[in-house]
């Protein structure tokens, strides 16, 4: 009996996994910075300096992940329908572009200095993030039967 929709996904599968898992405790780790303590004198290095921390640590495995998430379209188990794997895209593809319109306008504009107004509205804009990485989560992270 196959188990996999390929050859391929006898491996990728539990690659997979293993990267998600990895990542999503990354990110839930690095939540937990707190920028209200950075005063606005160091404010513009700090951000500076997270802000390659954070392409270094959170956006690359992101980067593979999503990759990861497009080839499971063709290398899966046969259990896992289709179309979770493209609701799992999809959950993928929202956080990037909330990043690309959103996030990282406000990210260039913090790089000048403090603004607590936009620190605020990165955090709540943040959500739209979490949220779909969450589901994204689900995802990968099924209840047992």
């Amino acid at each position: 009996m196959q188990h996999y929709t390929s050859k391929h996904g006898r491996w990728l599968t539990p690659l997979f996994f293993a990267l998600a898992f990895l990542w999503f405790r990354r990110r839930h780790d690095g939540q937990f910075c707190h920028v209200s303590d950075v005063g606005p004198e160091e404010f513009a290095a700090f951000h500076n300096v997270a802000g390659t921390r954070t392409r270094i640590v959170f956006v690359l495995p992101l980067l593979i992940m999503t990759l990861f998430t497009v080839l499971m379209l063709w290398h899966r188990p046969v259990a896992v329908p289709r179309r979770l794997v493209w609701i799992a895209l999809t959950c993928t593809i929202i956080p990037w572009l909330s990043s690309a319109f959103i996030q990282i306008p406000i990210q260039v504009a913090l790089s000048t200095g403090k603004d607590e107004d936009l620190l605020e509205k990165l955090i709540i804009t943040d959500w739209i993030r979490v949220y779909h990485r969450l589901c994204h989560a689900d995802f990968k992270y099924p209840a047992p039967a």
